[in-house]
Formats: structure tokens, sequence, C-alpha cells
């Protein structure tokens, strides 16, 4: 059964949280769909916690919301009584459906959360700083969350703030490969469900990938996803329009990149740790250098902090 032929609304598109969007099991949190807008090319709708969605069958309203599960999305159906929450919101739909009317029924997930609707997938995309990449490397399917920037060429400039991931077996198992750059070093977070089992670091993708019994055959630049030329492309794009948000103010590893690169010949700082203390953000801010970060603002296209 099709929901896209019933009325369906979006009653709340939900928020974007940072550590579920882009953190280790972002890439559950995202769905790759084509559309007519985007000519039938891939696009990312993000699935946001709270977003909740109307729609009518057989004369009843159901509506599904989406709460965090466990770092992983979950799907409850206000119908239900009980109120379970399932994995999936066809699973969510269907069970409900069945236990009010008896009857099997199917629908699928991006008829259900509406991805199949333009003017719903635009209100999803509202508010979203930054879409990620989905790409194809050996079979490997690679999923882009963060991109971050160096002047390491041999890295094709990727530097400290780029995350990906992908699955594959670990031991055995299948498991979450997360991958990071982070202050110049790689590190790979091997997840297995929901816990972190192991960690590996080294100074470039090839080091750290050489740690690890598996993919031998693979180049760790590929793996990491810093040869597609997408990634590429994208990486360039964020060296030319540096862009931190407003929760990255209090981040010393992305706000000390900036500085470095971007207004440290400009400004004369004594310590940037000062700058980026917390406990000190408030005073700078009403009494000694409301004037300095408005320019660091402009430079670094930063939203306004006051």
């Amino acid at each position: 059964m099709f929901i896209q032929n019933h009325k369906r609304q979006l009653l709340a598109p939900g928020i974007i949280i940072q550590k579920l969007h882009y953190g280790p099991f972002a890439v559950s949190w995202w769905v790759f769909i084509k559309t007519k807008s985007t000519q039938n090319k891939q696009t990312c709708i993000p699935i946001r916690v709270n977003m909740r969605i109307k729609f009518e069958l057989n004369q009843k309203e159901f509506i599904i919301r989406v709460v965090d599960n466990n770092w992983k999305p979950g799907y409850v159906c206000e119908l239900d009584t009980e109120a379970i929450i399932y994995s999936t919101s066809s699973a969510a739909i269907n069970e409900t459906y069945k236990k009010i009317f008896d009857v099997k029924t199917r629908f699928s997930r991006p008829s259900v959360l509406g991805f199949d609707n333009e003017i719903m997938v635009e209100q999803l995309w509202a508010e979203v700083l930054f879409f990620p990449f989905q790409i194809i490397i050996q079979d490997i399917t690679i999923f882009v969350i963060a991109l971050g920037s160096s002047d390491r060429v041999e890295w094709n400039f990727a530097g400290p703030g780029y995350h990906s991931s992908f699955f594959h077996k670990y031991h055995g198992q299948r498991s979450l490969i997360y991958q990071l750059i982070i202050n110049m070093e790689y590190r790979i977070d091997i997840y297995h469900q929901e816990n972190k089992i192991q960690t590996y670091t080294g100074k470039s993708p090839n080091d750290v990938w050489t740690k690890l019994n598996i993919l031998k055959s693979h180049n760790g630049k590929d793996l990491f996803g810093l040869c597609n030329q997408l990634i590429i492309e994208a990486i360039r794009n964020y060296i030319k329009i540096p862009y931190c948000k407003a929760c990255d103010w209090n981040n010393v590893e992305i706000m000390t990149h900036a500085f470095e690169k971007h207004l440290k010949r400009r400004i004369s700082v004594v310590n940037l740790n000062f700058l980026l203390n917390g406990n000190n953000n408030q005073q700078l801010l009403s009494n000694f250098l409301p004037t300095l970060l408005l320019y660091i603002q402009q430079i670094l296209n930063l939203p306004t902090l006051y």
C-alpha cells in the first residue's frame, strides 16, 4: 500500500542534533533518495528528532514521531497506546495498523516519512548547515559526515574535523568503521552495535589502516574517501568559504585551525585558549573585545554570538 495516495502533513520538522546527525552513528540519521527537483540525482534528507508526520488511513489519523533510540532513530506511532519504539517507521505504522484493524499491511519508510513529497523534503532541509555525502569506493559505501581542511597536499587538503564511516566485518562481526582527522592525526574507531570496541591512530590514512587486519588490498586514502573527486571538490569549496557554527566557538581544535589559517597574520592574540575558554566568553563579549569578535565573525562567517 502506498501512503502517498493518502493526505499527509508534516506537523513538526523536528531538530538536528549535532552528536546524532554528525557523530559516529550519523549514517543512521540521513536518507539518500532521488527526487525530481534534483533531476534524479541522489539527495540527502535528515531524519530529525521529534519530527511528526500525520496521515489518514482507513478513516483513522496516524501520527509518527521520531525519537532518539540509543543513538539511532526510533519511531513511535502516537495512536499506539503501548507507545512502543520501533526501529523503522514502516514497522511502527504496520504494527499499529494491524493492532487497530486486525489486518496486515505494508508501507515503505520513504513514503511513511514523506521523503517522496518535495514540499515536506524542503521543510526538512530547513536550517541544515551541512549535508553529508555518500560515495562508493570498490563496492564499499562510504558516508562522509563532515569536512575539514589543512595545507597537506598529500591528503588532498583534508584536515581536522573531517569524519567518514562505513560498515564492514571486523573480527567476524558487522561493525561500524568511524574515521576521523583530529589534530593532524588519523584515527579509526570501531563500533559493534553501539559500543566502541577498538581505536587505532596513525600519522596518515595509510599508516592507520596498516594497523587493522582488514581491507589490506585497499588504499587508506580511498577508505577515508579522500581520493573521490566529489569529496576533493567539496573540500576545495570548504577552503574557499570557511564556515564555523556557533556551537564550534568552544571547540579548541576547530577554532585553533581557523585561527591559524585565517586570523593569525591579521591580529595579535597572546593566548587563543583564553579566548575560547567558556568561562571567559561572557566577560570578553560584554567588556573587552566586542570589536574583535565582530571581526572574527565576519572573517569566519560565524553566526552572531550575542
